[in-house]
């Protein structure tokens, strides 16, 4: 990929363009801060999975808390991923919260199972039998709505043109067969109508330096609705498996499990 016709391939295997202008004083720092934080985490990781193995060969007892230190891992995985995009300056990214909530969540399930005796422990133990096949109908569910809301809705009522900067851009990489490709999810902020406004729009192929101004389409309406033209469109096949395997099995888990250790 290039930036110009004529220029040399100058995106890295992340598809992050290399952009001299970009590399202050600043953008070292934070790449600095960024390699502390991934060596931090790699000790972080080991030191996890040794106290783990010498847990599992000491006594039964103990077999609760290598459930919390694997539960306070993706925790950790969660809190270092929004530590590193603070000191990238990047936008807040929802999806770093899911890690952090399904190990604090974890943690204290763990803590209430062990705490408690007789049918109480038993009931807990069948509740998040039920309960936990619906985390991953949730995360479903936001995939689904989020693709049919780009693909039958944003790109419909966006019709307003605006000159938009990139604020900020992640990085989806998909491999298939050895293949990988890329997407981008920028981030824009325009002015319309003497206000400012920032959005992140679905998914596109093309890169986007962050800093530079990009024409866009917006909701007159609701400005705070943006659509990149360049934007993929969500394949309907990929919907319709999405909300198969990730929201209608386990849904059904979910409804099977709670007949036949809630209701009989």
């Amino acid at each position: 990929m290039k930036k110009y016709e004529n220029d040399r391939m100058n995106y890295d295997e992340n598809g992050n363009y290399y952009d001299d202008s970009n590399d202050s004083a600043d953008n070292g720092l934070a790449k600095t801060f960024d390699k502390i934080i991934g060596a931090m985490l790699l000790i972080w990781f080991v030191v996890t999975v040794i106290l783990m193995i010498v847990l599992s060969q000491s006594s039964d007892k103990s077999s609760w808390l290598i459930v919390i230190l694997f539960f306070q891992l993706v925790a950790v995985f969660g809190v270092f991923g929004i530590v590193s995009d603070l000191i990238k300056k990047h936008r807040f990214q929802k999806a770093l919260l899911l890690p952090l909530v399904i190990g604090a969540g974890g943690c204290i399930i763990t803590l209430l199972i062990q705490n408690s005796e007789g049918e109480k422990r038993e009931f807990i133990l069948k509740l998040l039998a039920v309960l936990f096949p619906l985390v991953f109908a949730a995360i479903g569910t936001g995939s689904v709505v989020s693709s049919l809301r780009a693909k039958y809705h944003t790109k419909n009522v966006c019709t307003e043109p605006v000159n938009a900067k990139c604020v900020d851009v992640a990085t989806i990489s998909t491999t298939v067969n050895g293949c990988t490709t890329y997407k981008f999810v920028p981030t824009y902020e325009y002015e319309y109508e003497g206000e400012s406004y920032t959005s992140t729009v679905y998914k596109t192929p093309e890169y986007r330096v962050v800093g530079n101004s990009y024409d866009i389409l917006i909701n007159p309406d609701k400005p705070k609705e943006a659509f990149d033209p360049y934007s993929v469109e969500a394949g309907t096949g990929s919907i319709v498996l999405t909300a198969i395997f990730l929201i209608a099995l386990p849904a059904a888990i979910s409804a099977v499990a709670a007949y036949f250790l809630l209701l009989q």
